[in-house]
């Protein structure tokens, strides 16, 4: 898939990418001891413990029209029994096709669509402003694995269990070996605006495509070209590694960010939450 460019795939093809990104990502942030990624009842979903529900997900299932209703109460069963607030994707790898349906039914509202972007790293677009002093590096040590996760979790208002929890794992702290033993396909960055973290990003990436994860920009940073600067970073580098585009999964307010750099919109994937902690 490496080979082909941008213009040879279609939407639905790209919008697929997203999500085959999104799953690689999940499955590298649960190589570790202090996360579970799981293929069982017919689904692929993610467990780590945070309590913040972009932390315990549903990526895909390939349920038949049958026994889809009894597989998806096994798969609540195991999140309802841990507690754990949940997001579920109801996008193209999923079978049924009326999985969101069946979902809403259940009492998982359709709250959300994340975005399917794409961009052609031929045609990144530059000339955007850059705060002065800011300095964007590639994360390769403990110290700044911890910088990058304090700003991470601050820019999501993520639980203050994140930070020693990414700390302990192997994909975002790139001193810690992962649990398979088998290296990390991802490089993490760090932008700091006189030496104060700023903003995060990743670049994960397999042999057929490359994709942005955990992408933030502290509060305090925001609309100041922080966010475009970390992510150019991300995408020069996929360039130099042989890939002709990069995908991503948007949030509405990252669409803008993403579309001043040259992305291009492809397609949705719709969310479901709930939460079992309540």
């Amino acid at each position: 898939m490496r080979e082909k460019s941008l213009a040879e795939l279609s939407p639905d093809d790209i919008v697929r990418m997203c999500e085959i990104n999104f799953i690689d990502y999940w499955s590298a942030a649960c190589d570790s001891d202090n996360a579970e990624f799981r293929e069982e009842h017919g689904a692929t979903f993610a467990y780590t413990g945070i309590q913040q529900e972009i932390f315990n997900v549903v990526l895909k299932t390939e349920f038949d029209d049958e026994t889809a209703d009894t597989a998806t109460d096994a798969v609540m069963s195991y999140f309802k029994a841990r507690r754990a607030p949940l997001l579920w994707y109801a996008g193209l790898l999923c079978t049924p096709r009326d999985m969101g349906k069946r979902l809403e039914a259940k009492g998982f509202p359709h709250d959300y669509d994340l975005t399917a972007m794409a961009i052609d790293l031929g045609e990144i677009k530059a000339g955007f402003s850059e705060p002065q002093g800011l300095i964007v590096r590639t994360v390769n040590n403990a110290s700044d694995s911890r910088k990058w996760a304090e700003c991470l979790a601050s820019s999501w208002e993520s639980p203050k269990e994140l930070v020693p929890w990414m700390m302990a794992n192997p994909c975002y702290n790139v001193e810690l070996i992962p649990k398979s033993g088998k290296g990390m396909l991802r490089r993490m960055y760090l932008g700091l605006i006189d030496d104060e973290p700023a903003g995060t990003c990743m670049l994960n990436w397999s042999d057929d495509m490359a994709g942005l994860q955990t992408v933030g920009t502290r509060k305090s940073a925001r609309y100041k070209g922080v966010g475009s600067a970390v992510v150019a970073a991300a995408l020069r580098d996929a360039r130099a590694l042989g890939f002709k585009f990069v995908v991503v999964l948007s949030t509405v307010e990252g669409v803008k960010l993403y579309s001043k750099l040259g992305f291009k919109v492809f397609g949705k994937l719709p969310e479901h939450s709930m939460y079992f902690n309540r």
